[in-house]
């Protein structure tokens, strides 16, 4: 089964009323991905998706007025642009408008961009042109929860990177090979719940889109398959197109 990397904050907010007179549960301590570390200064490009419920997804400035994240991160209204704080500092943006890749169908071209109301001062991110090879040094960013099983912590409270690889499709189940690449992960070192939209970044590039983990046993576990991304190099021109850059 497909497990997208969308916050579990999001599917517990409808019971936050339902328990906001029980005692505080002892979840563990929210610190983004999964194993690598805290960042020391945030890129410029970093962002946090969300909504006035809190921050849910990550995702990219890829111009002055656009972030690129996930298909599935749909219904943000503010992000959280150039801060390694999920809650505070940066640029935080509105949102006016979302586009979702026309070729979205819940799998593959797992891509969204949202317009902000006004253009930030931030650098974006350089976009790649080519798709990295099997073997090609990645790091993934992204405020998601830091342990690895379905729904154990919040949003990490600050941005995160972790190291990889680029692997062959044959190790990701349910890829769609032309638009998406697989990322060797493990449940020590990988993208989680609340990454989704967060960047691959190859030789200083946006490479990739966090979208889910791979079919196999204990998917909902992250890091127990490989992790699939968007390749967001085979949709560079639909990018710039949208963004006008």
């Amino acid at each position: 089964m497909k497990f997208l990397r969308f916050a579990v904050v999001v599917a517990g907010a409808a019971l936050a009323v339902a328990a906001a007179s029980a005692p505080a549960s002892a979840a563990p301590p929210a610190q983004g991905i999964v194993g690598g570390g805290a960042v020391g200064t945030a890129p410029s490009w970093a962002a946090a998706v969300g909504d006035s419920s809190g921050m849910w997804c990550s995702g990219t400035l890829v111009a002055p007025q656009w972030v690129l994240t996930a298909g599935h991160c749909s219904g943000a209204t503010r992000i959280r642009i150039g801060s390694k704080n999920l809650n505070s500092g940066g640029t935080l943006a509105t949102v006016s408008r979302s586009v979702k890749h026309p070729n979205y169908n819940g799998g593959a071209y797992d891509f969204r961009l949202y317009k902000l109301s006004s253009p930030v001062s931030q650098a974006p991110v350089s976009l790649g042109t080519v798709s990295p090879a099997v073997g090609s040094a990645i790091t993934l960013y992204g405020f998601g929860q830091t342990c690895a099983p379905y729904g154990c912590g919040d949003m990490s409270s600050v941005l995160k990177s972790v190291g990889t690889t680029v692997t062959s499709d044959a190790n990701c189940g349910g890829i769609s090979g032309p638009v998406e690449l697989c990322f060797d992960t493990s449940t020590s070192a990988t993208d989680c719940y609340g990454d989704s939209g967060g960047p691959a970044i190859a030789a200083g590039k946006l490479v990739g889109v966090t979208s889910r983990g791979a079919d196999g046993p204990g998917a909902d576990t992250c890091g127990k398959t490989n992790s699939i991304y968007g390749d967001a190099t085979a949709v560079n021109s639909w990018i710039r197109s949208t963004t006008g850059i």
